[in-house]
């Protein structure tokens, strides 16, 4: 709407007791750690016993549509279980994420990470996937079909633009192809 937003920002609904943080930026990993501590601070001081982190996964397989998760403790898990999501037993998590979890681990805050794989930087089915895993989660009503209608719409977009691009290099070759070569 013309006026900027802060990158890192927070919104509450007293009703639902809910408290969404945003991060649109990316943290640096010089500040991750002394970042997440606040956080954390910020969660215990105000006396949230739940969180639930929303990211996306990069798994490399484009046709990937899984939802994935990770949690801080046994008790955390069970958050994820009977939402069919692929609870993740080996590898590496990152980021203030991973440093929230295992702050939280021998907490007794619930904490998990639900991750959608992504193909695109703005992934909107990624999104909608992931809002329907929170809905099975915490009982919610979030209704996804502007995202998956916005999903639908950048597709479109994505793909005009690849093709305008394909035209583009062809007639870059085809006039490559007919221009005489300038050394020999």
């Amino acid at each position: 709407k013309g006026i900027p937003l802060h990158p890192s920002r927070m919104y509450a609904n007293d009703a639902l007791k809910l408290v969404v943080l945003v991060s649109e930026q990316i943290i640096p990993r010089s500040l991750t750690h002394r970042f997440g501590e606040a956080v954390i601070e910020w969660i215990k001081a105000k006396g949230i016993t739940r969180i639930i982190s929303l990211a996306g996964i990069n798994t490399g397989d484009p046709k990937d549509k899984s939802v994935y998760g990770i949690a801080s403790n046994a008790r955390s898990k069970r958050l994820l279980d009977g939402a069919d999501i692929k609870v993740i037993s080996e590898g590496i998590t990152t980021g203030v994420t991973a440093m929230m979890l295992l702050e939280l681990r021998d907490d007794n805050t619930e904490a998990v990470s639900i991750m959608g794989s992504v193909s695109l930087g703005a992934d909107y089915k990624a999104a909608a996937g992931l809002l329907e895993k929170l809905n099975a989660v915490l009982q919610l009503n979030i209704d996804v079909k502007p995202l998956l209608k916005e999903a639908q719409e950048t597709e479109k977009e994505l793909l005009k633009n690849f093709e305008k691009m394909r035209e583009s290099n062809e007639t870059v070759q085809k006039l490559e192809d007919k221009s005489p070569l300038m050394y020999t």
